[in-house]
């Protein structure tokens, strides 16, 4: 009796052991495989955990499965995202127990399903099926947060993700799903396992990843002349300088002058010799530019006449590598800047649910963190003066095209208050990052829209925006030719949330096999060439760049450089401009996910027939 009873305990004790450690185990696996950690295979056993603990909650209460799931789930957000502490502590806590709680619902849907008499289907592959649902809903919703999609991890491997311009990310989160439930398949104690070899059990999921990775490489093959168009028949080079002007956000960013700001960045631009486009991070006009008018702001004035006086045409004598177009005409410019909309309103309640009441009842106002696209023109008056017709200039004026856009995917807490239409007291909740920036619900555009002319129109990405795959697909429907990211990452210090920023920028130029550029204020300027590959890129705060990371990772290569001013960085490369639309830019998440849908529910059909065998 006694022998008994010590065997039970001893399982007993066996089992909470095992029960611990896959309580901890998916948490230290995420973190090693997601940016900056370079261990990113683990993302093919990090869910088997997960199944585990899903299995022994099958058989538990309702109370039990939730918070042994739950605090695993909360584990694996807080190894990987805690530095969202650092922008606000309050908001921290909040993000974390909410994606925590909304991971659960797949598992709590999976159980509930596996508790009923009728269900028949495989679970495990029907999990994989409401999981994607989850990632695609939390995509498009006020309080969305996907910065830990799944196919996320593969950015520190873009190598092996080429076939994402055909799927996006949710074709890696179905492929990392698919692989766990493969491996814990083959560590499950059943008739059919029993007497295999490691090797047999395990052939199946190492043979997907292995098929993949070669896909991966022979479309990567494919799409290589995307980086140069050596062979293309439209073959457009483009000069773009991208800054890194490292103001400290708490401290100068919106506390400096901000005319000396502008021109210091501008000096910093000049550094880098001619370009066709330069490119400055988010808020770096800080000053509310009137919508109505951005043409009459002083620091807008300042810079048309800045390129004017000091236009490529002057630099690049002499300079027979230039294109013609780009020695005879200043350089467009795409600036990040904080803009305002003024109207007049008499009506009862608010005219719109972004807007603000000033101090005159009224007039109201709508904040926006926006992205101008400037192209300087001079404007010339001459009189004819003899029979020839010889001119003389009379006078000249500065001008010039301004477009804008606003930032349409707004960071829950800070930019925009969930469910603020229904719920209009939560506009008092706002978090705000400094006492001079804008919080509260900002307005925003209604769709991605490029700015420019012609083929070498940009996507204006600001900042959180470039994590949404889906809507930077909306850019390039819309004429965009190259990706640009305007961010501004010192909110979170140096930890890795400006890395993993950073690096989810390669999985967008996979998507659409474009060039991306990023400006950051702090964090990591560079370029990203259409396969995810870094060409140039900086490092972190005033100056300290990775000069290391110069060196071109292909040898045709030879025009990228970095130039420094004070603690400020100027970037500069010539990339390729295209007007391709990848497979996945036309079908977009919402075709995707109904094939990757029925891919699953097949899946959970035939597993369920070969059980019944």
């Amino acid at each position: 009796m006694d022998k008994a009873q010590n065997e039970i305990a001893a399982e007993t004790k066996k089992n909470r052991l095992k029960l611990l450690v896959c309580l901890f185990l998916p948490a230290l696996f995420f973190w090693l495989a997601w940016e900056p950690m370079p261990f990113t295979p683990l993302v093919f056993i990090a869910f088997v955990p997960f199944f585990y603990l899903a299995e022994w909650g099958r058989s538990t209460s309702k109370g039990k499965n939730f918070g042994v799931l739950f605090s695993a789930l909360m584990l694996w957000n807080i190894s990987t995202t805690w530095w969202v502490w650092f922008a606000s502590d309050v908001g921290a806590i909040a993000m974390l127990i909410l994606n925590s709680l909304l991971m659960f619902i797949p598992f709590g849907l999976t159980r509930w399903l596996q508790r009923k008499k009728w269900f028949r289907w495989d679970a495990k592959w029907l999990f994989i099926a409401l999981w994607l649902l989850y990632e695609y809903g939390h995509h498009r919703w006020d309080l969305s947060w996907p910065w830990l999609t799944l196919g996320n991890a593969f950015s520190g491997m873009p190598w092996y993700v080429q076939w994402y311009e055909y799927t996006g990310t949710l074709g890696g989160t179905a492929l990392i799903l698919s692989v766990n439930v493969l491996v814990y398949q083959a560590l499950n104690r059943d008739p059919l396992n029993v007497n295999r070899s490691l090797m047999m059990r395990f052939r199946l999921p190492v043979a997907v990843v292995l098929l993949f990775g070669l896909l991966s490489v022979l479309l990567g093959q494919l799409a290589s002349d995307f980086v140069y168009q050596k062979k293309s028949k439209l073959k457009q080079p483009y000069r773009v300088v991208s800054i890194q002007p490292n103001y400290d956000p708490y401290e100068e960013k919106f506390v400096l002058d901000p005319m000396q700001m502008v021109r210091d960045m501008a000096k910093t631009s000049d550094s880098a010799g001619p370009a066709d486009c330069i490119l400055w991070p988010e808020t770096s006009l800080v000053g509310n530019i009137d919508v109505g008018s951005p043409a009459q702001d002083m620091q807008v004035t300042y810079l048309m006449r800045h390129w004017l006086k000091n236009g490529p045409a002057d630099n690049a004598a002499g300079d027979s590598s230039l294109n013609h177009s780009r020695a005879t005409k200043p350089p467009s410019m795409l600036i990040g800047s904080n803009m305002i909309h003024w109207y007049s309103w008499m009506g009862k309640g608010k005219p719109d649910v972004a807007a603000r009441q000033s101090s005159n009842l009224e007039y109201w106002y709508t904040l926006h963190n926006s992205a101008l696209w400037i192209q300087p023109e001079l404007s010339i008056h001459p009189i004819v003066s003899d029979r020839f017709k010889h001119e003389r200039l009379r006078g000249s004026m500065v001008s010039g095209d301004i477009q804008f856009y606003h930032k349409s995917k707004l960071v829950p807490g800070t930019e925009q208050l969930p469910f603020v239409t229904v719920l209009p007291f939560l506009e008092r909740l706002a978090i705000s990052l400094d006492e001079n920036s804008a919080s509260g619900t900002l307005g925003k555009n209604a769709t991605a829209k490029a700015l420019g002319k012609g083929n070498s129109k940009v996507a204006p990405i600001i900042c959180y925006e470039s994590i949404y795959g889906d809507y930077v697909s909306e850019y390039v429907k819309d004429g965009a030719s190259w990706l640009a990211v305007i961010t501004n990452d010192a909110w979170w210090n140096n930890t890795p949330g400006h890395k993993q920023h950073f690096s989810y920028a390669k999985l967008r130029a996979i998507e659409q096999r474009k060039w991306v550029v990023r400006s950051a204020n702090t964090g990591i300027s560079g370029f990203i060439d259409p396969l995810g590959r870094t060409t140039m890129r900086s490092g972190w705060y005033q100056g300290r760049d990775e000069r290391s990371a110069e060196v071109a990772l292909d040898k045709h290569l030879d025009d990228g450089k970095i130039t420094q001013v004070g603690t400020q960085l100027a970037l500069s490369q010539t990339i390729y401009l295209n007007q391709y639309r990848t497979v996945y830019n036309r079908l977009g998440d919402g075709k995707i996910l109904a094939i990757l849908l029925l891919a699953m529910l097949c899946l959970s059909w035939f597993n369920r027939k070969q059980k019944q065998l």
